[in-house]
């Protein structure tokens, strides 16, 4: 026991020498007794005790406490009316204790005050500050807080500004407190002054893009009224589209009477980007990859970008022409070329295509896209040889909503996309396909749930003889984990696997915080690819992982075993986004 308490002290000097001694030492302890957790809270928030250590004298301490008892009356007088307790009693002791002192305050707070009326009166129409108002923290027959009241007239302030009134200001802020009667009036009058507008913008791009084309980011136009809220959505835009290093937006207040001319200065992102990589997965291997990008090909913004991997298990090369549209942040015209080959266990596949597609982002705020997709495809089904040659125009919806980019605690995701083609235009068979995927991720105690799924059906007279691309497989990382990638499909009348005409694919999974940086998590997958209904024989996994979150997102390593199969554990390695 003395070498403990000769290592404690040893150990506490040191950590006083270092500068450390306060985040161990013992201090003054600090109880609130009332009979209102609001009173509570605010007077813990009013009540600071002298940052001494109760190691330090004695004598001294004693005197620093005594002085600052001296003064706590006001302050626990003023904290408690300022939640409306106007007649509250404190009672306050110092007293020794066998470590150090505890100061005790005791609040008898009485009946509080209650508003009994609120007035405001702001010359504008109403439908300005309709939601404002109703949203106020003022209430006829509410406890009376000074605080709420000095919020409503920040909100006020903040949505008068928001509109385009720069000038308003209280020509009125009236807070009358009748202490017999237990109530409190509250009058505020807002003069709004003039509205202000959008005066003239000027635009310095730095030569890269035309003017023309920055302007179409532009949500708003010389003469409209003027709102903060504008300049700080069109700087999101910009920051987004990223063809630009450094963005500053200036608004000129005050130099006219109502127009405020904004000056918008750009600096371009170098114009080419070229990245390479290495990488692995199980479904595919070890990964090299490539990425070429020609960020403004023209002042019009036109973008060219080109991505390759090369992996044991998939080879791809695409080439992308991208035109940003009216409004470049919401739709734009892409032309795409590309060839892929995979092979696997189960299939090999070449493919070469050509494609067109419209997008934007709809009134609902989901993106959208029309496409035309014309490909040309040799694959091979467990030694069942085809091509094809398909025109395929589609349809596809999508939107994506969470609170973090990378490792959200709260977000979902789904997508929905209808395509087809017809022998009687420019293809050598006619399906129907309908998908629809999604993945929602909450928060569960102190980690998260997270599920996805996805749906496949189509509708076509021989699903052999359309491309492995439209057939469905599923089995890998993505998809039921403790499977080999696309090692599961229909089976043909010899027993082996083919691409099904439908898909049905879940997931359920809970992760948790075990370390900064690092999650452990567990799951199940089941699903199946089939080409009857009545064929359904669902397949089920379940697993443990590790995941660390990196820069680009977390990297997940996961242990699998087939519930329903004799087969063994299987390690599955993904990367990217959560959404």
């Amino acid at each position: 026991m003395k070498l403990l308490s000769g290592c404690r002290s040893l150990f506490l000097i040191t950590c006083s020498a270092l500068g450390f001694g306060a985040s161990f030492a013992q201090v003054p302890a600090l109880e609130i007794n009332t009979a209102n957790a609001q009173l509570t809270d605010n007077i813990r928030a009013h009540v600071r005790l002298p940052s001494i250590s109760c190691a330090s004298d004695d004598v001294e301490l004693a005197r620093a406490l005594r002085s600052r008892v001296a003064t706590l009356t006001n302050t626990v007088e003023r904290a408690s009316q300022a939640v409306g307790f106007y007649f509250a009693e404190p009672q306050i002791t110092l007293e020794k204790t066998a470590d150090c002192w505890l100061l005790s305050i005791a609040v008898e707070a009485g009946d509080p005050v209650l508003v009994k009326s609120v007035a405001i009166s702001i010359e504008a129409d109403d439908d300005l500050f309709a939601s404002t108002l109703e949203n106020l923290p003022l209430r006829e027959g509410s406890q009376l807080s000074h605080g709420d009241y000095e919020a409503a007239k920040a909100e006020l302030t903040a949505r008068a500004f928001e509109l385009g009134y720069l000038d308003a200001r209280f020509t009125l802020a009236r807070l009358t407190i009748d202490k017999p009667q237990l109530a409190a009036s509250i009058e505020l009058a807002l003069d709004l002054g003039a509205r202000h507008r959008f005066g003239q913008i000027a635009f310095d791009t730095g030569g890269a893009l035309s003017n023309d084309f920055v302007n179409r980011f532009v949500t708003f136009n010389e003469g409209d009224f003027y709102s903060p809220q504008k300049l700080l959505d069109l700087r999101s835009a910009l920051n987004d589209s990223q063809y630009f290093a450094d963005i500053s937006i200036t608004p000129r207040l005050g130099e006219t009477s109502n127009l405020v001319p904004i000056d918008l200065v750009m600096t371009s992102r170098p114009r080419r980007v070229y990245e390479y990589g290495a990488g692995i997965t199980t479904d595919t291997g070890p990964r090299l990859s490539g990425y070429y990008e020609d960020r403004f090909r023209n002042p019009e913004g036109h973008r060219v970008n080109a991505t390759t991997s090369l992996s044991p298990i998939q080879r791809s090369l695409d080439a992308d022409y991208l035109i940003p549209l009216a409004n470049p942040t919401m739709e734009n015209l892409r032309v795409s070329a590309g060839w892929i080959e995979e092979n696997t266990d189960t299939f090999d596949s070449r493919s070469y295509r050509t494609s067109v597609a419209y997008t934007f982002v709809n009134r609902s705020n989901w993106r959208q896209s029309y496409f035309t997709n014309y490909r040309h495809d040799e694959f091979d089904v467990n030694g069942v040889r085809e091509t094809s040659d398909l025109l395929i125009p589609g349809l596809s919806i999508t939107k994506t909503q969470a609170d973090s980019a990378l490792v959200p605690n709260k977000g979902w995701q789904l997508f929905a996309q209808v395509r087809g083609a017809s022998s009687d235009l420019l293809a050598s068979e006619t399906f129907v396909q309908f998908n629809l995927n999604g993945k929602w991720i909450t928060p569960l105690g102190r980690g998260r749930f997270i599920s996805r799924f996805e749906l496949v059906t189509t509708v076509a007279d021989s699903i052999a003889e359309l491309p492995v691309s439209i057939q469905t497989f599923t089995g890998g990382d993505q998809s039921i984990r403790g499977y080999d990638y696309k090692s599961i499909g229909a089976r043909n009348s010899e027993g082996l696997i083919t691409g099904g005409k439908s898909l049905a694919v879940a997931s359920a999974e809970v992760d948790f915080g075990i370390a900064e940086k690092w999650r452990l998590a567990l799951f199940t997958d089941v699903g199946d690819a089939f080409d009857d209904f009545n064929q359904v024989n669902f397949k089920q996994s379940a697993g443990v992982g590790i995941r660390w979150i990196s820069p680009i997102g977390p990297i997940r390593i996961d242990l699998a075993r087939p519930i329903n199969s004799g087969e063994g554990v299987r390690l599955h390695l993904s990367m990217g986004p959560d959404l």
